[in-house]
């Protein structure tokens, strides 16, 4: 007990200390994009299985793929928001869509394939509400996180997945998914990166955090497909891989798309 209560505290924090190195090292649209990834949810879908069984991580990666949903409005609200406004505003504004968004989808009961759908669908334009109508300077470079801002994640991640994991017995499978998608890092990194950098790469950092959203979208849709069926090394390894080849294929198209749209330079006379 006491081992697996060290791994559900450490294994999320550790991934997420992983990111912030990759963001500093290669760029905010890339940290964004390991953030998308289920480095929490993904994690706490695992121990929901360990503790409650099958049933339980399907429902709950059901509800999983729903509380995408309301991070994907969060991320495209902050990303509209953050073009005129300041952080708080685009905080706050961004915070209340989340929120309103997550409580509507809990009060609807929708089955698999409608899940699976809606998901892909609404992920789909939250990836273009994120660009925005107006184009992006070329962002500053990721700012180095201080060791107190990155200790400030790692306790955030942790408190996700112990929280889901302790809240499951009490909330059900459904709001345990839901929860381990809340986007409290999401919103963090957006809110430094803002300060550090401007609001071009804060927008740049969300935009591609929706590509690595993506990829989560097909983690938890071959979770919910296979878990019941197949062993859980087998589900969560075809989760994983899925991750990869969908947030991959998301990531080239969101740059691609990012350098079509970036505005051109004049020629050196």
């Amino acid at each position: 007990m006491l081992l697996l209560f060290a791994t559900k505290a450490l294994i999320a924090p550790v991934l997420l200390a992983l990111a912030a190195i990759v963001e500093h090292r290669w760029g905010a649209a890339v940290g964004g994009w390991i953030l998308g990834l289920p480095l929490t949810s993904g994690p706490a879908s695992f121990f929901l299985l360990t503790e409650h069984g099958p049933r339980f991580a399907e429902n709950a990666a059901r509800g999983t793929l729903l509380g995408l949903v309301g991070a994907g409005v969060f991320v495209a609200g902050y990303s509209l928001a953050a073009q005129e406004r300041s952080w708080r505003r685009s905080l706050a504004l961004a915070g209340v869509a989340c929120l309103t968004v997550s409580f509507a989808l809990s009060q609807v009961h929708l089955n698999l394939e409608m899940t699976l759908v809606f998901a892909a669908v609404v992920l789909a334009i939250v990836a273009v509400l994120a660009r925005g109508p107006k184009r992006m300077a070329s962002p500053e470079a990721a700012p180095r996180t201080s060791r107190r801002g990155l200790a400030f994640r790692m306790l955030v991640a942790s408190a996700v997945v112990l929280g889901v994991s302790l809240a499951s017995t009490m909330l059900g499978s459904v709001a345990s998914g839901m929860l381990a998608t809340v986007p409290a890092i999401t919103a963090v990194m957006a809110v430094s990166t803002h300060r550090a950098a401007g609001k071009d790469s804060a927008r740049s950092m969300l935009r591609g955090s929706i590509a690595g959203m993506c990829g989560g979208a097909a983690f938890f849709s071959v979770v919910a497909l296979l878990v019941m069926s197949a062993t859980p090394g087998v589900t969560y390894l075809a989760a994983a891989g899925a991750a990869a080849v969908v947030a991959t294929v998301s990531g080239q198209i969101t740059a691609r798309s990012a350098c079509a749209a970036a505005p051109s330079r004049p020629a050196a006379a």
